[in-house]
């Protein structure tokens, strides 16, 4: 069988031979590269031993070897790597040239032999033996997707073994990344968008203004005209102080059409405003002020507005636009407005 080189995006791993002694000693000829495999640098005598043993573990049959690791376009000496086989585990191994560290070389070279072992020797399982000091090489392997899975103390060394586990790791980052991705964009979206809001709304009753205001001053008469007291005919009443004073305060529980929530005077400018605090408990806890107002249009109609207000904390406050305020708030306060209106004109 001719056996195929192994390619990546920048390289090309070619099958050693014994022609390669030059080539292997450049590389076996230097302490920091062979640190973690012999502890020194090799002379031409070791080095050619060394590939010597390696050449007789494997013939040309078989993608299982030593490769040299040469650049794909301008064929200059980067390194060596290694296919062997235990099983159906592929253990995948490089060495790169000094000069050639720190380029990101090594991840490369690691990911396309972890990719060769999984595509065309169908392994199930592909690991990596790494020394424990290694510190650069463990880094290599955990961005080409390994994890650390064993530590092996052996006579001679103490090592890793790091077996190849991306999917999950890999769908795990992605849900991560699309999360926090989701989270910026609410806490950007959150600051840009107004957290204020309001909702006001007007009617002409055909009454003198001082009647108007007398009554709708009083808060229990809003029991008569409010739209919210008819989405529950079991609801629940209570009431504190003085009507029609500041400080009087009016408190219902009912169904999860009107929750629970209470609503106090918090000033009165006679003849003209009502303002109150709404604070809502059920289903949500909010507070809004909210206020009515009452002008003269002739001395037989008066302009009744009713109005509400609040703010809505960051990062709630994209919730806003969803909410539909000024449409569904706004249409209750109409509906009760021309309630007052028919109920005072009788």
């Amino acid at each position: 069988m001719k056996v195929k080189t192994i390619s990546t995006e920048n390289f090309v791993l070619t099958k050693m031979t014994a022609a390669d002694g030059d080539k292997y000693f450049r590389l076996s000829n230097n302490d920091n590269v062979m640190k973690y495999v012999t502890g020194h640098a090799l002379d031409r005598q070791e080095s050619d031993k060394m590939l010597r043993t390696f050449l007789a573990e494997y013939g040309n049959d078989t993608f299982l070897g030593r490769y040299l690791i040469e650049g794909r376009y301008s064929g200059e000496l980067i390194g060596t790597a290694k296919l062997d086989m235990d099983g159906s585990e592929a253990e995948i191994g490089y060495r790169i040239m000094e000069e050639h560290w720190g380029k990101g070389i090594a991840t490369e070279i690691a990911r396309g032999l972890i990719h060769f072992a999984k595509q065309t020797l169908n392994a199930k399982q592909v690991i990596a033996y790494v020394n424990v000091d290694n510190a650069a090489s463990i880094r290599v392997l955990e961005k080409a997707g390994m994890v650390n899975a064993e530590r092996i103390e052996d006579l001679d060394e103490v090592k890793f073994k790091f077996i190849y586990s991306p999917q999950k790791k890999s769908r795990m980052k992605k849900v991560l990344y699309v999360i926090l991705g989701l989270i910026a964009i609410v806490l950007v979206a959150a600051f840009i968008m107004p957290k204020d809001y309001a909702v006001e709304r007007e009617v002409i009753i055909n009454r003198p203004k001082s009647q108007v205001f007398e009554y709708i001053k009083s808060l229990k008469n809003q029991d008569n005209w409010s739209v919210w007291m008819g989405k529950d005919p079991n609801i629940k009443k209570d009431y504190s102080g003085t009507d029609g004073t500041v400080g009087f305060t009016s408190m219902w529980e009912g169904n999860e059409d009107v929750g629970k929530g209470e609503q106090e005077i918090t000033k009165i400018t006679e003849g003209e405003r009502v303002d109150t605090q709404l604070r809502f408990i059920e289903p949500f806890e909010s507070t809004n002020d909210a206020y009515m107002i009452t002008e003269e249009v002739d001395p037989s109609a008066t302009k009744v507005k009713w109005g509400f207000s609040g703010s809505m904390p960051i990062p709630m406050n994209v919730m806003l636009p969803f909410m539909g305020m000024e449409e569904s708030v706004g249409k209750d306060f109409q509906d009760g407005l021309n309630n007052l209106k028919g109920l005072l004109e009788k």
